[in-house]
């Protein structure tokens, strides 16, 4: 009898102390990262009263003959299941889904919770705002990479208020520079009236322009009004370069023949059989400002022309120095044969630039080429260098890429896709993505990774051991920790703005309340029923 009774006294003390972790359970419902436990009881020892024996002499064997001697707790087991997760708003707030814990300081070891309370104390530094355990990850480099996510590398996380100043060392351009574009070459006047100033006989001579399928070429007629009148030659082909220069002015098309520009076409007026030239301009010379056509003895009687580029483009866009300063910069590419097209050093212009220091690393002129169907064979890159004004570095380089330019016949779209370099900034701004990359926007327009948060994994998170504030610390049985970032290596992602509450279900603890309870009572009966049984021994010898 004294045996039930002491079995009775290890259930009351089992079951109080199940009825501890439940109640511990119930206190922590609404405990953030928290996580649940439960107990398992195991049989106490056993009295054997007598062995078993086996088989023998035509007789069966016998079991052992034994008597337990109680129960006690086997395990109290920490739950790790998933809490849901709350909404808060709070971008410092994190929850984790899936596996792994944030991992803490508190000056003196690494502490792991699923508690992503977090906040910024007045020193800059990411900590739980319940126990100020600060929050470990790694820094980004000033560029904004993150390259070393291991355990050796966890630092205290802090952000970056001010992002230095960065100069520009790309630009890319791309769109579509239209091949259909012509440049237009038009009469002011059609007509000039020439003189023989030998005789005194005069002929009004007409001229008739029209565009050839070369780029930049036209061919010319010259009639007489006086049909008596001749030429020795009366039609011919001009061309210019994209600057509306004279590149050629010849009998053919393709430029053989006569050159035009040493042997003027000349006429004959009314055939008196004296010829007066009519001079045309020289290889070299400026449409805008030349005469096409000139009585050599008529002084004041030309025929001039207006030269309008517009096969061209025009392209602009802002580029920083090494202190930060903006510099609008404007390039113009232009048509110079077909499928060619050139940069030329002096159609670049670089605000706050000192004067005639805009430069071609490959000379004074830059080249593109195209081939028949519309892609860049050419000229991919160009180098451009200025010197700023001020104490910025002198000498500073551009690379210029103008490999995803295309060239078809359609709308001219060509402009800059992408320029790096920015201003010094403030932060103004931060978000987190599921990688727990800590994104930073500045006043000066950018974004820069400027850490990311620091997560572990553990081959038994169960084995942790309970340090208080919601906080574990390894064990001998949960394993080392698996550093790295969230998403990868069996850790789970992180959800920003959100909290994870408790995973400790109210039903399923009321439900082990009860039969604690009851297990409690039926051993506490064991108690009374071995007294009562005890009392009537007693009272055998009265």
């Amino acid at each position: 009898m004294l045996r039930s009774m002491y079995s009775g006294v290890s259930g009351l003390k089992a079951h109080q102390n199940q009825m501890d972790v439940i109640g511990n359970n119930i206190s922590n419902v609404n405990t953030t990262g928290f996580k649940g436990a439960r107990v398992t009881f195991k049989e106490m020892l056993n009295q054997t009263i007598s062995g078993a024996s086996s088989p023998q002499g035509g007789r069966g064997g016998t079991n052992p003959k034994q008597i337990g001697l109680g129960v006690q707790v086997g395990s109290i087991d920490n739950d790790m299941g998933q809490g849901s997760l709350q909404s808060t708003g709070k971008m410092t707030d994190m929850a984790i889904q899936g596996n792994g814990f944030f991992i803490l300081n508190d000056g003196d070891q690494n502490l792991y919770s699923r508690a992503g309370n977090m906040s910024f104390d007045e020193e800059g530094y990411m900590v739980n705002s319940a126990n100020g355990n600060r929050v470990q990850g790694w820094i980004a480099e000033e560029d904004g990479t993150i390259n070393d996510t291991s355990m050796d590398n966890l630092q205290d996380i802090t952000l970056d208020e001010t992002m230095d100043a960065s100069k520009t060392e790309k630009m890319v351009l791309d769109g579509n520079i239209d091949a259909s574009k012509e440049n237009e070459l038009t009469l002011l006047q059609n007509k000039l009236t020439v003189e023989d100033a030998t005789n005194g006989t005069t002929d009004d001579v007409t001229v008739n322009l029209t565009k050839t399928d070369n780029f930049n070429q036209w061919g010319f007629e010259l009639t007489a009004e006086d049909s008596t009148s001749t030429f020795d030659k009366n039609s011919g082909y001009i061309s210019f370069d994209e600057e509306g220069n004279v590149t050629q002015v010849t009998e053919n098309m393709d430029g053989s023949g006569q050159d035009f520009t040493t042997n003027p076409p000349t006429i004959d007026i009314s055939g008196t059989g004296d010829e007066v030239d009519l001079n045309m301009p020289a290889i070299g010379d400026n449409i805008e400002s030349t005469p096409l056509f000139e009585g050599a003895e008529a002084a004041g009687e030309i025929i001039s022309s207006d030269y309008n580029s517009i096969a061209k483009k025009t392209i602009t866009t802002s580029v920083f120095d090494s202190q930060g300063y903006s510099h609008d910069v404007t390039m113009v590419a232009k048509k110079s044969a077909d499928n060619v097209w050139t940069v030329d050093e002096g159609d670049i212009d670089v605000s706050g630039s000192e004067v005639n220091s805009v430069g071609l690393s490959s000379g004074t002129t830059h080249t593109i080429n195209f081939d028949s169907t519309g892609k860049m064979v050419s000229g991919q890159n160009m180098d451009l260098s200025f010197d700023p004004v001020g104490g910025a570095t002198a000498g500073q380089e551009i690379n210029v890429d103008f490999s995803e330019l295309s060239q078809f016949a359609g709308d001219m779209t060509a402009e800059v896709k992408n320029v790096d370099g920015y201003s010094q900034g403030q932060l103004k701004d931060f978000t987190m993505n599921d990688a727990g990359v800590i994104i930073g926007s500045y006043d000066n327009g950018y974004n820069k990774q400027l850490a990311q948060i620091g997560t572990a994994e553990f081959a038994n998170p169960a084995g942790l051991k309970k340090t208080g504030d919601t906080m574990f610390t390894t064990s001998n049985n949960s394993g080392d920790p698996k550093v790295g970032a969230a998403g990868k290596g069996g850790r789970g992602l992180i959800s920003s703005g959100t909290l994870e509450m408790s995973n400790v279900d109210l039903a399923d603890q009321f439900t082990k309340m009860i039969t604690s309870q009851r297990g409690f009572q039926a051993n506490s009966k064991v108690i009374t029923t071995s007294d009562e049984m005890l009392q009537g021994l007693v009272n055998i010898k009265r």
